[in-house]
């Protein structure tokens, strides 16, 4: 019985993560680029000998790859030592990953099959990963192996649970650690049953309440600073301590965007995933949406694939669920009073009327449609008789739903035709 209890309650465990800036002195600034560096060097050294073995007729992995160079690390690579073996494992896992990553492409046929390629000393990204038994974080300090002072964080942890790992990386001149923390859910009880969300360019998005989210257009908004500083960046000779200089300034002006951009998807997420239990959305293709020159800024702008990522994992954690509609299912020419399609709407055209009569608004008549065709999706699906009172198993793609959802509001919308 104690055992069935404690893996019970090590099912409902989830990972959070918590991103920090961190105030690094000269010295630890130094160490961080030297762990860095080391990751950076082990995938390519794991890179070039996978190469070697594999035209050699060998089958290597880079479960192998590490142990060869844990076998000739203190003799060849004595500089090594000095840093954590973390950082060695980091390059290593991250070659396991570019690999699995493209032979899955391979596997399904894709164009672009993405062949790892060296990283290099000048572009690459700075990042290593450390266990979470080889770190310790007390109030605003983060002590690392073999580091003797422990490193000021500009803010405390959030979470209280068990470090899982730490990942500590630089950006725009600034070094951040990603706490990942094993905690255990909240028990949340959501406000309302279920909701649309359809994201758009105009606004970002239109629940199926009525309700709008506004587009900030952040990016659009400061593109004459952008093609400024891109001017600027041009016209330096490549290398020297002016070119440096704009790139770095370049470098700033995106990481302030980026997190104004997160800070507006975070606050609406958090506000969708926490209100209703059942979030429908659709499956967007945005590669695909990308493809289209005059829209693509706008659609990179909104950041539509970010926006459901976070909408899937918030919604897991407090203990909803996220349907997700097919791409191909007409959710803005479809009536939603009558079930008929306007097979000649264009994107232009934000308002519409059907044959029944209904003038309908683009937005709130796909989100209608969404909400209508997720819960459609639970029912055939039979998830609505999974869970009464706690977390369901097995429940796809995202989460577990609290109460029953087989039933809309009719009073609401009662001309909504179920989907057969």
């Amino acid at each position: 019985m104690a055992r069935e209890a404690d893996e019970s309650a090590r099912t409902t465990l989830m990972r959070k993560a918590h991103k920090i800036r961190l105030n690094p002195t000269l010295e630890q600034e130094q160490w961080l680029l030297q762990a860095s560096g080391t990751a950076r060097f082990t995938y390519n050294w794991g890179l070039a000998e996978w190469q070697r073995q594999y035209e050699a007729g060998e089958k290597p992995s880079a479960y192998v790859l590490k142990k060869q160079f844990n076998a000739i690390r203190r003799e060849q690579f004595p500089w090594s030592m000095e840093i954590s073996k973390c950082a060695v494992d980091t390059g290593f896992r991250n070659l396991d990953t570019a690999f699995s990553n493209f032979f899955r492409r391979c596997k399904n046929g894709d164009t672009k099959k993405g062949y790892p390629r060296f990283k290099s000393k000048r572009h690459s990204k700075k990042s290593f990963r450390m266990d979470g038994s080889r770190v310790k974080i007390d109030g605003h300090w983060l002590k690392l192996e073999k580091l003797d002072e422990p490193i000021n964080m500009a803010e405390m942890l959030r979470f209280d649970g068990g470090v899982k790992s730490v990942t500590i990386s630089e950006d725009a001149g600034h070094w951040y650690v990603a706490v990942n923390v094993e905690v255990e859910p909240p028990e949340h009880k959501h406000p309302q049953e279920s909701v649309g969300v359809d994201l758009g360019i105009k606004a970002l998005a239109v629940l199926s309440n009525g309700r709008e989210f506004e587009n900030q257009k952040l990016l659009r908004l400061e593109l004459r600073k952008l093609k400024r500083l891109n001017r600027e960046l041009s016209r330096r000779q490549e290398g020297s301590g002016r070119w440096n200089c704009t790139k770095a300034k370049l470098a700033r002006f995106h990481r302030r965007i980026a997190n104004r951009r997160l800070d507006c998807q975070h606050k609406m997420t958090t506000d969708i995933a926490s209100t209703y239990q059942i979030i429908g959305v659709e499956d967007l293709n945005v590669a695909g949406m990308l493809r289209n020159h005059r829209l693509a800024l706008s659609i990179a702008d909104a950041g539509f694939g970010e926006i459901q990522r976070q909408l899937s994992y918030k919604s897991a954690w407090y203990g909803g669920v996220v349907v997700e509609i097919d791409r191909f299912f007409p959710s803005s020419k479809l009536c939603h009073f009558c079930g008929c399609i306007n097979g000649n709407l264009t994107l232009a055209e934000r308002e519409w009327t059907c044959e029944c009569g209904a003038v309908l608004n683009r937005d709130l008549n796909a989100a209608l449609n969404i909400e209508r065709q997720a819960l459609n999706i639970l029912r055939r699906s039979g998830f609505t008789e999974q869970v009464k009172n706690g977390r369901g198993e097995g429940v796809r793609p995202f989460g577990a739903i609290l109460v029953e959802a087989s039933k809309m509001d009719e009073e609401r919308r009662p001309s909504i035709p179920a989907v057969v």
